[in-house]
């Protein structure tokens, strides 16, 4: 098991883009357009949920991508996901990233 790079930050937007531009700075944009996107549609469905769901997402992300082990795996798994002719090993692959996200959820759920 590998050490996380960092303390997981709180799960707020300023926070997560603070994670988000140390881990991956290339990322950051995706970020911001996302974040935008969420706040469009908080504006327009008068609710909160579309942040909550961007918050979500991206501290699960940042949760990943702080375990260096964990991240690596990740792309190994989407690699295989994306490019296996073999279907066991694609279906393989992706109950290994359903659990290495539920693991995730679980650790902030915390």
């Amino acid at each position: 098991m590998s050490e996380p790079l960092f303390a997981q930050p709180a799960t707020t937007e300023a926070a997560l883009r603070a994670a988000v531009m140390r881990l991956h700075a290339r990322s950051g944009a995706l970020f911001e357009q996302e974040f935008r996107a969420a706040w469009e549609a908080a504006i327009q469905t008068e609710s909160v949920i579309p942040m909550h769901v961007f918050l979500h997402r991206w501290a699960v992300w940042v949760w990943i991508e702080r375990h260096p082990v964990h991240s690596a795996r990740m792309r190994e798994l989407e690699a295989t996901v994306g490019s296996s002719d073999d279907l066991t090993t694609r279906r393989a692959a992706s109950a290994e990233i359903s659990s290495l996200l539920t693991r995730a959820e679980r650790e902030l759920a915390r």
